[in-house]
């Protein structure tokens, strides 16, 4: 089942099977917690379809074997885990799937996601796969974004670039999942993305991080207590406490500076305010590069002590 956001693009893709003109190597392009692995699914899933040109009928045998997982003529690679590349031995594996026969007389579909963590030496292995296809051979790549694919990649695929619904529909249809109000925050903190602020405020993260806010703007004011308060709160859900840190700080340069509008803390702009009126604007831009830093750098370093790294980080707010 798709989600609304992505019934635009779908009946593109549809109309473009029914004239029987689908390029034959897709490259979806959709921010994380946009459901883009559902909707690439649901391309591979009518493409092997045996019954429709343009949706699955879901009972033919095609159909059946793709809802079990068991497709033969339906591929997928993956980083093995997230962060990670996808190794070269994986993406020559895509060459020997695309020369097979089908295996139920039909087409074949081979679907790469996370496209964008192939390093130069996979991506430069099925570059003339995915120029030449040989017959019969469907291929999905899915990505973030264009900035970390190779352009040799990018020329070879037809783009589609999923949207990122309105704020406002993200809000409307989150709250109908949950049957509760959220907070605007709670979908900016998440690049607008409707999944991934389901999964944010179904597992409490929006109160976690409002309570880690208002310590951290406590603490903000003289004589700086409660350092150790705030980086508990910090270490609790990992390295994303440091992003929020990271664009509060921000919100609080844009107030100093007299923008009025596009802040990502709206419920609480009282803590904006408050960190606003008593830290020097030198100080909070120095704190904001310096999070930045130490955000990459756990974030590429992962048995680094968080709490000694948060406690010094955070000790560059004290005056003397």
């Amino acid at each position: 089942m798709l989600y609304p956001w992505q019934e635009s693009l779908w009946q593109n893709w549809q109309q473009l099977l029914e004239q029987r003109r689908l390029h034959h190597a897709i490259l979806l392009l959709a921010v994380k917690g946009s459901g883009r692995d559902v909707l690439a699914r649901q391309l591979a899933k009518t493409v092997l379809c045996q019954n429709s040109e343009t949706e699955p009928c879901g009972v033919c045998h095609s159909c059946k074997l793709f809802e079990a997982s068991s497709h033969p003529d339906f591929h997928v690679i993956k980083p093995e885990q997230e962060g990670k590349q996808i190794g070269v031995d994986a993406v020559r594996q895509c060459n020997r799937w695309a020369t097979e026969t089908s295996q139920l007389n039909g087409q074949r579909v081979i679907l790469i996601e996370h496209a964008d963590a192939m390093g130069e030496a996979g991506a430069n292995a099925i570059l003339k796969t995915l120029e030449e296809p040989p017959q019969g051979c469907q291929f999905i790549l899915t990505a973030q974004s264009l900035d970390s694919l190779l352009p040799t990649i990018v020329s070879r695929c037809n783009k589609w670039r999923l949207p990122i619904p309105a704020e406002v529909n993200v809000k409307q249809w989150v709250e109908h999942k949950l049957m509760q109000s959220i907070k605007q925050e709670s979908i900016r903190l998440n690049s607008g993305a409707p999944l991934s602020t389901l999964s944010f405020v179904e597992s409490g993260m929006d109160i976690r991080h409002g309570n880690l806010i208002k310590a951290f703007a406590d603490f903000l004011q003289p004589p700086n207590l409660g350092i150790y308060d705030v980086t508990a709160l910090c270490t609790a859900d990992g390295i994303v406490t440091l992003k929020w840190l990271s664009y509060f700080l921000v919100d609080c340069i844009k107030y100093q500076q007299g923008v009025s509008d596009h802040f990502v803390h709206v419920e609480s702009f009282a803590s904006v305010q408050q960190v606003a009126s008593s830290v020097p604007t030198a100080l909070l831009i120095d704190q904001s590069r310096k999070i930045n830093t130490l955000y990459r750098k756990l974030e590429q370093h992962t048995g680094l002590n968080i709490e000694l790294l948060v406690v010094e980080w955070l000790t560059g707010f004290i005056q003397d």
